[in-house]
């Protein structure tokens, strides 16, 4: 194993750049099987802070046909993560409503890492509530937002790194990610030389979560400052559908 990726382990998993950019784009969402567009949304990075600490935020507003809903919905997401020497997921926020506007689901995740918890919190519609506390292992990554912190790994100088990720079911997964060298990619926001990224169940977990956890790969342009632009995999965890989600337009800029 790399020096780097033995860093990654002890704790700094994906060092955070001095200076966090303000970023902004769109992406499309369609079934890997075949079929239109299932859902669309709109994504912001942006630097933050917490408690004088620093951090990033990320935004996302979208539309469509989103798992498990089986009409078209609108959502709303907030994601802050902490980016200090390295990445720590922090506080999330998300609400689903109809198209009508009535509110579908209302969901919190609550970090403590000194504690190595999460609390996480789900409102239903009708007012049906959900509160669990679960453990988490100090590598946990979170979904959301998750794409917008890989694009800060050491791209070319690391073998693989081990960690966690929390889905949105919420359940704890250990995995792998590990590079699959380069390869071009065609995505609506244009062609792109990229670095390719698989996620792959930890090989010391049941064979027979392996088996139903569908590969998952990550795409990222191979010129800094390496861009996501392309998904496959389970839209929100196991059981979910397979697709592709794709980048159609982006904006990065120094400034707000």
């Amino acid at each position: 194993m790399s020096i780097v990726a033995v860093l990654l382990l002890a704790g700094e998993l994906i060092r955070a750049p001095n200076e966090i950019p303000f970023d902004s784009g769109a992406i499309a969402v369609r079934l890997k099987r075949g079929g239109g567009v299932r859902w669309t949304a709109e994504w912001t990075m942006a630097p933050a802070e917490h408690q004088g600490r620093k951090a990033v935020r990320f935004t996302e507003q979208g539309r469509g046909r989103l798992h498990p809903y089986m009409q078209d919905v609108r959502w709303s997401l907030e994601a802050l993560w902490l980016a200090g020497d390295g990445f720590r997921p922090l506080e999330f926020e998300k609400t689903v409503t109809g198209l009508n506007g009535g509110v579908l689901a209302a969901e919190r995740k609550r970090f403590d890492p000194a504690k190595g918890v999460v609390r996480f919190e789900r409102i239903g519609a009708g007012g049906r509530s959900e509160v669990r506390t679960l453990e988490t292992a100090a590598d946990v990554l979170a979904v959301e937002g998750i794409a917008g912190v890989l694009r800060f790994l050491p791209f070319g100088r690391f073998e693989k790194f081990s960690s966690h990720i929390l889905s949105n079911e919420p359940k704890q997964y250990p995995v792998t990610f590990q590079p699959r060298g380069r390869e071009r990619v065609e995505t609506p926001a244009g062609a792109f030389e990229c670095y390719k990224v698989e996620v792959v169940p930890d090989a010391g977990f049941l064979n027979l979560f392996r088996l139903f956890f569908p590969k998952a790969f990550f795409w990222f342009t191979a010129d800094p400052p390496h861009f996501w632009v392309r998904y496959e995999g389970p839209e929100s965890g196991p059981g979910s559908p397979e697709v592709v989600m794709e980048l159609t337009s982006s904006k990065a800029r120094t400034t707000p």
